[in-house]
């Protein structure tokens, strides 16, 4: 698995495509109504906005990570980096924040190579 990060419009999907030769047809894009993946796709982006419906409808997205886990193997996931600022006030956003924080670590965990898009610029972490 390769897990790209970064802040909101820093270029994710763009890199994804560029660095893996990716077309629109290779990708899932995760919505915040979104409640399964398609792991047919090469690409998973916007994890966290699963992650949000799964919270949203009751779900638990740990969960379904653990027991996933192996659905993830050879893909390119992309997630938006909620866990820097202010912590949230309201409970819900806090939940969100916080799951999508242990997500991204069992993800990165996981991951053969992890990369952090920053201002459009690609640094490798892992």
């Amino acid at each position: 698995m390769i897990l790209i990060i970064g802040g909101t419009y820093q270029g994710k999907l763009d890199f994804a495509k560029n660095e893996f030769n990716l077309n629109d047809d290779d990708v899932f894009k995760c919505s915040y109504d979104t409640l399964h993946i398609d792991f047919n796709k090469k690409c998973i982006c916007n994890i966290e906005k699963f992650i949000f419906a799964m919270i949203k409808t009751k779900n638990n997205p740990l969960v379904f990570i653990q027991n996933n886990i192996k659905n993830f193997e050879n893909k390119i996931v992309t997630c938006e980096d909620i866990s820097c600022g202010i912590v949230p006030l309201e409970y819900d956003n806090r939940i969100f924040r916080d799951t999508t924080g242990h997500i991204m670590s069992i993800l990165s965990k996981n991951s053969d190579k992890v990369v952090r898009l920053f201002c459009g610029i690609a640094t490798q972490i892992k």
